[in-house]
């Protein structure tokens, strides 16, 4: 039955599903009455968020490279193993640097063996030198051999001292070749999982590549080669980019969630850790990273997922929401003229309340004057109502109406005629 042929019935309701409020409804007051598209303002959790794309990443990971070069002759972890800090995870051919350590050493015993000998014949000289200065006083050695055995003397001790230098270098050497042959085995930094490296840190632009293989020759000459990287996946950090237009409604501490493509049903609840100051040129426009980090006990959460993030600006639970659109604030937006609303609901613009300050237990609070109609008698009347938390889709009204009350949404048929082959009377 349409509704254009209700003539002896005075008044008639369809109720349509629609947004949070529980709804729209048809109004016809008699035939050839103004007609109105009207909602029930019902109570409601409200959120206003800012939304922005983000990916995950690890909360820790490292690159795994080699120190020293050579052929790996083993590799014993693969991509997606699990490994524990200290494990073994791959072998550099060992042979090359542990025949440097056996030079080192055998170094060292030669010049401890020489300073043993010249210890020996700085004592003889010492003793000569001695002897002959007794020889002299008594007039048995002459001056010359008196020299002699001093100059011997002195010949030994230099000899001692540059011996001792040379065993001093020779066993810092054998520290450093001894690190190397201990690099040789490569070991787990961290605890975690084998992932493949990228090219660049986490972010928009990246690629994939190849962990090492087993008998690839490694040379890092120019660049210590990475082998695998480890992952810890206990805990995920979302990397999101939000548009400067955004990011003054940002703060750490905030209420945050997330979903991913592949469970769009799942949220992931966290709060801001941090804004970070430097901003990205993306396309032309100023991005800045937003950071938080969540728990990953099941790690579902996988690095470089895309995530869909919502900060919570402003939030409010049993609270009374109209439609945005049947306020008057957002009707003049679209061109159209009320009259009978209170000049100082000209527009949202206009802050009336205050502002509370933020603090540790949630976002700032912002309250205005706006204005709505509702049904009284069947007749459109202006009721002034003060408005909180606002998103796209509705308004959260915190003094000046019930929950229950009918409130116009858009404008009578005479001056807009709603769409009537679906019955829905949101504007658009």
């Amino acid at each position: 039955m349409r509704l254009g042929r209700l003539t002896t019935i005075s008044t008639i309701v369809v109720v349509i599903a629609g947004s949070g409020i529980g709804g729209w409804i048809w109004y016809s007051h008699h035939a050839g009455q103004p007609k109105y598209a009207i909602a029930i303002a019902r109570k409601a959790e409200i959120q206003d968020t800012v939304s922005a794309l983000g990916v995950l990443e690890p909360s820790q990971y490292v690159d795994v490279g080699s120190q020293v070069e050579g052929q790996l002759t083993k590799l014993t972890v693969g991509l997606g193993d699990t490994v524990k800090q200290g494990q073994l995870v791959a072998q550099v051919d060992p042979v090359a640097y542990a025949a440097k350590v056996g030079e080192d050493k055998a170094e060292i015993a030669d010049l401890k063996a020489q300073s043993q000998m010249w210890i020996a014949k700085r004592d003889l000289a010492q003793w000569t030198y001695t002897h002959n200065q007794q020889l002299v006083e008594k007039g048995a050695a002459t001056a010359q051999a008196l020299e002699q055995s001093q100059s011997d003397l002195k010949s030994a001790q230099a000899t001692l001292t540059s011996i001792s230098a040379q065993i001093e270098k020779t066993e810092q050497t054998l520290v450093s070749d001894q690190a190397d042959l201990n690099h040789t085995a490569i070991t787990a930094p961290i605890s975690g999982l084998v992932i493949s490296p990228t090219s660049s840190v986490y972010g928009t632009t990246w690629t994939k590549q190849d962990i090492a293989h087993q008998g690839q020759i490694l040379n890092n000459k120019s660049n210590a080669p990475i082998l695998l990287r480890l992952a810890n996946l206990d805990n995920m950090i979302i990397r999101a980019q939000v548009s400067e237009a955004d990011v003054a409604k940002l703060h750490t501490g905030m209420p945050t969630y997330f979903t991913t493509l592949g469970r769009p049903n799942r949220r992931v609840s966290g709060k801001l850790d941090t804004i970070e100051p430097t901003p990205e040129l993306i396309n032309g426009a100023i991005f800045y990273d937003a950071l938080f980090q969540v728990a990953n006990p099941d790690h579902k959460l996988l690095p470089q997922m895309t995530a869909q993030v919502f900060f919570v600006v402003g939030q409010a639970s049993d609270a009374v929401t109209v439609p945005i659109t049947a306020l008057a604030s957002s009707q003049r937006q679209s061109g159209v003229v009320l009259a009978g609303c209170p000049s100082t609901a000209a527009n949202t613009q206009t802050a009336h309340a205050h502002q509370h300050a933020r603090n540790e237990q949630g976002p700032v609070a912002t309250t205005t004057l706006d204005c709505v109609f509702v049904l009284d008698n069947g007749k459109p009347l202006a009721r002034e109502v003060t408005v909180g938390i606002k998103n796209e889709v509705d308004a959260q009204i915190t003094s000046g109406l019930d929950a229950g009350t009918q409130v116009i949404v858009g404008v009578p048929a005479a001056q807009h005629e709603p769409n009537r082959g679906n019955g829905q009377g949101r504007k658009q």
